[in-house]
């Protein structure tokens, strides 16, 4: 025969349960699995468009800018303004007509030539598109292409914005490499992508927690109303042994029912026929217990002579053996309190000590602790020093850019004084740059400062509370001294008195002993004359006991041993009247 699998009704509910809350758990991570992909490239898709659209803004502000200064000068100091005017690392302002011939550019190689044929490995016309888009485009217009960075042979995608003028139909460019926002997008894609699943993860634990709770209740539904009644029936059957008063409940009018329904006539027919043994047995136990009884008395007084000698004997003999044991701790104690008391006052002398070590160091720390808040205040007035350099660099800056204007409304003349002008702006950049620098550094030394400060004085109270404690353990220590001293004077004492003790229970002990021998001779005589009726009331009581495993009801079975000894009661009198009260 095939062997099945053992499994409980519980079990089997149980992991139906299971089953059905793990695979809802399931389908809700796939679910938000494909949330999270979508939601992600919506939000990257977004982000993209944001940073696009802010380098759009950036180079339109800069060709517009470059426009209306064009449209102020004359047309050969427009060109000398344009070729001068740089953004950024490597940003540059180009111009072309509306022929695509090439008439400003930083590379003077280009200057003059039809740029028409001019495209990218993608086809696109670069010149021809770039006027196109501003002439069509009322403001101008963008467009995209690939092009390599002077000295590299990587092709990078850029970004591109052109605005014609009209009046000398030209086309004011510029460009900017746009490869970084991929960059970019992919750092926000990773966060986002981090934030949504946290956020969904969170969602999930709840999900989950709800599953347990719902699985819980099942269990408790199942518990309650499916298998409890079940292992209820099966318990009581279990644990029937011979307790008569058991019912098993009958809560079904199924097969289960029927089964309980049977087992309780069963109990009642059993329990009926314990009833009526245990009247014969109570009848026979005590015909027994009466022989016995009288044979106790004869023996009893004996026995319990002779208990009570030996546990005296016991007591005195673990008394001796304690005293003993006590007057030999008692030295061990006096020596080890004088050792205590040495040592509690070496312990007070080094917590003195300490205590004035702790004092010291105390002032040591008040005092770097001034000299840390006079460096902060002079650390502060270093701000106001590169404010004011910060200031100056400001206004050269500015003079720098006027100093440029002129020089490019100067023409030829003030090309050289334009030079000046923007190594001057330059140097003004670098002083700024550095200033700002140096106020970070100055800004990361006065926060240092500070939290060194707020430790010091931090430390400075913790070394007080230290001094302070360090006093009030010498005056522990030394209230210590006092009592352990009160305590050696004591040990003394009772070490006296436990080696009084000890010779006084040894003489005591030696008596009882002595006592003892004649009450054993004693007892052995009354048990022998005890076994032949303990044997009558063993047989008598076996069988009383055997009946009495089976547990009924209390109130017939006490009613129906109260009826057995009033007549066993009887015969006894009787017999024991025509015995001649022997």
């Amino acid at each position: 025969m095939e062997k099945q699998l053992k499994m409980t009704l519980r079990k089997k509910l149980m992991w139906l349960s299971a089953f059905s809350v793990f695979f809802t758990a399931f389908i809700i991570s796939t679910i938000s699995a494909v949330s999270i992909v979508k939601r992600v490239e919506e939000r990257v898709k977004a982000y993209k468009e944001i940073l696009i659209e802010e380098r759009k803004n950036q180079i339109k502000g800069y060709v517009e800018m470059a426009a209306k200064q064009i449209e102020k000068l004359p047309l050969e100091g427009a060109k000398e303004a344009v070729r001068a005017m740089r953004y950024g690392d490597k940003g540059y302002i180009s111009v072309h007509d509306y022929d695509n011939i090439m008439l400003v550019h930083p590379d003077p190689a280009l200057e003059g030539k039809d740029q028409t044929n001019l495209k990218d490995h993608n086809g696109v016309y670069i010149v021809r598109e770039l006027t196109k888009a501003g002439r069509e485009n009322e403001g101008g217009g963008f467009i995209t292409y690939s092009w390599k960075i002077p000295g590299q042979d990587i092709l990078r995608p850029k970004l591109a914005f052109a605005k014609a003028i009209p009046q000398y139909q030209w086309v004011v460019v510029t460009g900017i490499y746009i490869d970084d926002i991929d960059e970019a997008v992919v750092k926000e894609r990773n966060l986002i992508k981090k934030d949504i699943i946290n956020n969904i993860s969170f969602q999930l634990l709840i999900a989950f927690a709800l599953a347990i709770f719902l699985m819980l209740a099942s269990k408790f539904f199942v518990t309650k109303y499916i298998t409890g009644p079940i292992e209820s029936i099966t318990r009581t059957m279990q644990g029937f042994k011979n307790d008569l008063t058991v019912s098993v409940p009958v809560i079904s009018n199924d097969e289960v029912g029927e089964l309980a329904s049977w087992f309780n006539d069963l109990i009642g027919k059993l329990r009926h026929s314990v009833l009526m043994v245990s009247g014969v047995t109570n009848d026979l136990h005590t015909h027994a217990g009466v022989i016995s009884s009288n044979m106790q008395h004869q023996s009893s007084f004996a026995v319990q002579l002779a208990s009570s000698v030996t546990e005296i004997t016991s007591t005195m003999e673990e008394l001796s053996s304690s005293a003993a044991q006590i007057a030999q701790h008692s030295q061990g104690v006096v020596a080890h309190t004088d050792k205590t008391l040495n040592e509690t006052r070496q312990g007070a002398a080094e917590v003195e000590h300490l205590t004035a070590k702790i004092d010291n160091i105390n002032r040591d720390m008040q005092a770097n602790l001034a000299e840390i808040v006079a460096l902060g205040r002079k650390s502060k007035e270093i701000n106001k020093i590169m404010e004011i350099i910060n200031n100056i660099a400001n206004q050269t800056r500015l003079i720098a850019f006027n100093a440029a204007l002129e020089a490019a409304s100067a023409g030829e003349v003030g090309k050289r004084f334009g030079v000046v002008a923007v190594e001057i702006r330059r140097l003004a950049d670098s002083v700024v740059e550095s200033t700002a620098e140096i106020e970070s550094k100055i800004t990361e030394i006065l926060d240092a400062v500070n939290r060194l400060v707020m430790s010091s004085e931090k430390t400075s109270v913790m070394m007080q509370e230290s001094q302070d404690a360090s006093i009030h353990t010498v005056e522990m220590l030394m209230n210590m001294v006092d009592g352990v001293e009160q305590a050696a004077d004591s040990a003394r004492q009772i070490s006296l008195s436990t080696q009084q003790q000890q010779i006084a229970s040894s003489q005591v002990l030696l008596a009882i002993r002595e006592i003892d021998q004649g009450v054993r001779q004693s007892t052995d005589s009354a048990r022998q004359s005890n076994l032949i009726t303990g044997e009558l009331a063993e047989l008598a009581g076996r069988l009383k006991k055997l009946v009495k495993t089976f547990k009924i009801e209390s109130q017939k079975i006490s009613s129906l041993n109260d009826s057995v000894t009033v007549a066993a009661d009887n015969k006894v009198e009787s017999k024991l009247n025509e015995g001649g009260g022997s």
